[in-house]
């Protein structure tokens, strides 16, 4: 595997190789500056997780970096054509980038910042950088139910597709645009679907919403509002519904939409200041944290609140970043 400036002072690390970091580093490129990401998995892992067959919302030209043309059958890109414009993003600009290595320290000495990797093998190495970038998202770490069965083979936090539920029971908790989506496919493609939330409608797309609701009306998918899973057997899912009555479902699986929290662990190591019920790091309008060279990209930016940064809204934080940096440089901070 590729080590990319790992015998160099870098100018900038990225932490994190998602769409947020390809355009810092597009960035950094195009001023010159010497920048290396590194990233736990491939290129844009995190969106290697998303359903197999998800088509993005934004529009396609929404979602192009620096400019570079993105070209789609319709008007928004399918998940397969965004990672194969990301791999040629990459490609034609020639971007630095070391995949499957994972950043597990980040410690600041002598005005530098040190950022310890492990490889798949278990091998480390240390990059050097006078600055660092975090743009890790919050993919990785889904928020938990914290009930009892949880961890039974059955129950996932993630959705690929349908077929792997088809003629099964299949229980969807969460009320968001997630949730929704997963029910109407799983139903769609065979499976008997009930769904859990704790409020009294989900908060999804305009378009979805009657697609949804129609469904429950007709009795197509079974819903419990103002409800909350309290345990999780093998065969069966105990319930409290909004009456307070305990309910019992027969149940072959699991999928729990119930979100993501970012794990900010790293960022604090450094002494960056975040907010603990947001998880939102304090940032200035040039993307800084409160720790001098140590910048924030892409979804870490909204803490909690990943339903609020976007590809198409954070795209330009890279380029900002830069930009600080340069004119740093240039006034000799």
């Amino acid at each position: 595997m590729k080590r990319y400036g790992l015998n160099r002072v870098l100018d900038i690390v990225i932490i994190g190789a998602g769409p947020a970091a390809l355009s810092a580093l597009h960035a950094a490129k195009q001023a010159g500056l010497d920048a290396v990401a590194l990233d736990k998995g491939p290129i844009c892992g995190a969106l290697v997780s998303h359903p197999t067959y998800m088509r993005w919302f934004s529009t396609s030209d929404r979602l192009e970096l620096a400019g570079f043309p993105l070209i789609t059958m319709e008007k928004s890109p399918t998940r397969q054509e965004y990672l194969k414009y990301c791999r040629a993003f990459v490609k034609y600009f020639d971007l630095k980038i070391v995949t499957y290595h994972e950043v597990i320290a980040i410690t600041a000495e002598d005005g530098l910042f040190r950022i310890t990797v492990r490889d798949l093998f278990g091998r480390e190495g240390v990059w050097q950088a006078h600055n660092a970038i975090f743009a890790t998202g919050f993919y990785d770490a889904p928020r938990p139910l914290g009930v009892l069965g949880e961890d039974l083979p059955k129950v996932s936090h993630r959705y690929t597709e349908a077929h792997f539920y088809a003629d099964q029971d299949v229980l969807v908790i969460g009320g968001g645009s997630s949730a929704a989506e997963v029910a109407l496919d799983l139903w769609r493609n065979g499976a008997r679907v009930t769904a859990v939330m704790r409020g009294d409608r989900f908060d999804t797309k305009y378009w979805i919403d009657p697609d949804i609701e129609n469904r429950i009306a007709e009795g197509s998918i079974t819903c419990y509002r103002g409800a909350e899973v309290v345990e999780i057997r093998m065969d069966e899912v105990v319930l409290v519904d909004a009456t307070g009555k305990p309910v019992q479902i027969a149940n072959d699986f699991v999928l729990a939409m119930t979100g993501y929290e970012p794990d900010t662990r790293l960022l604090e190591s450094l002494g960056v200041r975040v907010d603990p019920e947001t998880k939102k790091p304090a940032l200035t309008e040039n993307m800084e944290t409160n720790v001098p060279g140590v910048y924030v990209a892409g979804t870490l930016c909204a803490g909690c609140e990943t339903n609020t940064v976007f590809v198409e809204n954070s795209r330009d934080h890279g380029p900002r970043i830069v930009a600080h940096i340069l004119a740093r440089r240039k006034s000799g901070g």
